[in-house]
């Protein structure tokens, strides 16, 4: 059963085994159907674009019918997808489930109901037809610290397979640029040096404010938000103007709208990275790092952790974030006075120092909890040491009253099991005591002597 996977590799190649520039990709044959055209080209985000169009494609190969085909099969039954199609479909996304990908079953399932229903055909599936989208990061996310995200920028001047400087110098640039922003990876991908060239160029100023247009995050149209401002800070804007300067030295011509952040292979160079591209960079970074498990959306919630730490109100962190604030709120929130916007960022301590005096206080708290357990437990055993004492000496006593060795034993836990009566057990196991009875009885005896 091909894949997706399947197709994406079947691209054609060049004489060194990378894939071929402008030598078409293996869903551009759906483009010259009308159809097709007028149904993608209500997606504006490439990613989107490039998945339907490879789940549309794998559907219409493993069917051998063109969406014209597909289309016609529907209207001829009221437009309603045929049963036996139906079945055929449901068998291909079938043998995606028990080969256990999920995700490809999923996409090609999507894509041909988006297909349909842009043509107003009805594709109607039970519960169970569904292929339904599982979280599995979530149970094994380890959300990387401040220092953590420091140390994987760090490792990317040792990385041993990045021989060219460049490469390294974007490494560092993205991640604390990421990680200072908190945008969506696929969002920094799409930088352009026009956002930025004014606070870089011809000298650095922090913190530099971006304004995250839905050009840039497609998300933003769900929403209904413009746009939104995030910032980076001195470390971040330092480590992207290196990475363009050592671009420019080379002969880069960087305009408005030139990719900030590029590819420098041979046969790729200069072009716009993909959110795979960068997915990759992290993956490297973070296991020169000893991270395990890492993917670049985490950084996102790292930057959202260093907002939960601050001072800010709530709708001031959505608002960082890009999201929409819930309710009427959002009507209220002023998102376009800058200078309120970077006082508020300016709150959040996103710096080296800051992630170093964080790991230092953890490492000294953990230092005081050993302390403290040491304390604890040479308190315990001199307690011990006491209580064992005064529980010798009151079975002494009690002996001395006349009592067993159990009986005096008796008595004491009794007195630990309840030791807020202790001093009501002690004067009644006194008074009860065969040395009193002893007594008392003595006394009788001389009361009833004649005089």
């Amino acid at each position: 059963m091909a894949t997706i996977s399947d197709y994406a590799r079947a691209r054609p190649r060049n004489e060194n085994g990378s894939f071929r520039t402008g030598g078409g990709r293996v869903y551009d044959w759906l483009l010259e159907f009308p159809s097709v055209k007028s149904w993608i080209d209500a997606y504006t985000a490439p990613t989107s674009r490039r998945n339907y169009l490879l789940g549309l494609n794998v559907v219409c190969r493993q069917l051998n019918l063109n969406p014209d085909q597909i289309l016609e099969l529907a209207r001829r039954n009221g437009d309603k997808v045929p049963h036996d199609l139906k079945s055929r479909f449901l068998g291909l996304t079938n043998s995606y489930v028990q080969g256990g990908k999920l995700g490809e079953a999923r996409k090609v399932q999507v894509a041909l109901r988006s297909f349909l229903q842009a043509h107003e055909i009805s594709f109607v599936l039970t519960r169970q037809q569904q292929v339904r989208y599982r979280r599995k990061k979530v149970a094994t996310e380890q959300i990387p610290k401040p220092e953590q995200v420091y140390a994987m920028a760090d490792s990317a001047d040792r990385m041993k397979g990045w021989a060219d400087p460049l490469k390294r110098a974007r490494a560092k640039a993205m991640i604390l640029c990421h990680f200072q922003s908190g945008v969506r990876p696929s969002c920094l991908c799409r930088w352009t040096f026009g956002m930025v060239k004014d606070y870089l160029y011809p000298e650095v100023k922090s913190p530099i404010p971006l304004k995250i247009t839905s050009t840039l995050d497609t998300k933003l149209l769900g929403y209904d938000l413009d746009y939104y401002y995030t910032f980076i800070g001195a470390e971040a804007a330092n480590a992207l103007r290196s990475y363009l300067d050592l671009r420019i030295n080379r002969g880069a011509k960087l305009g408005d709208h030139s990719a900030l952040f590029v590819t420098h292979s041979s046969n790729l160079r200069d072009t716009p990275l993909t959110y795979g591209d960068y997915f990759r960079i992290v993956h490297k970074l973070a296991k020169e790092a000893g991270i395990q498990i890492i993917w670049p959306h985490l950084i996102r919630k790292s930057f959202r952790k260093i907002l939960n730490r601050s001072e800010l109100d709530d709708d001031s962190r959505e608002a960082l974030m890009g999201h929409r604030i819930p309710g009427s709120r959002e009507n209220y929130f002023d998102r376009h006075d800058l200078a309120e916007v970077t006082a508020k960022y300016q709150k959040c301590d996103f710096s080296r120092a800051a992630a170093n005096t964080v790991d230092e206080m953890r490492k000294r708290y953990e230092e005081l909890e050993d302390k403290m357990r040491e304390l604890k437990s040479d308190f315990d055993q001199k307690l011990e040491t006491i209580v064992g004492l005064q529980e010798d000496t009151l079975v002494a006593i009690l002996r001395a009253y006349g009592y067993s060795a159990i009986e005096a034993q008796s008595i004491v836990n009794q007195m630990k099991g309840s030791p807020d009566r202790s001093d009501e057990i002690v004067e009644e196991a006194r008074a009860k005591s065969p040395l009193m009875r002893m007594v008392q009885e003595q006394k009788a005896k001389e009361a009833r002597k004649p005089a």
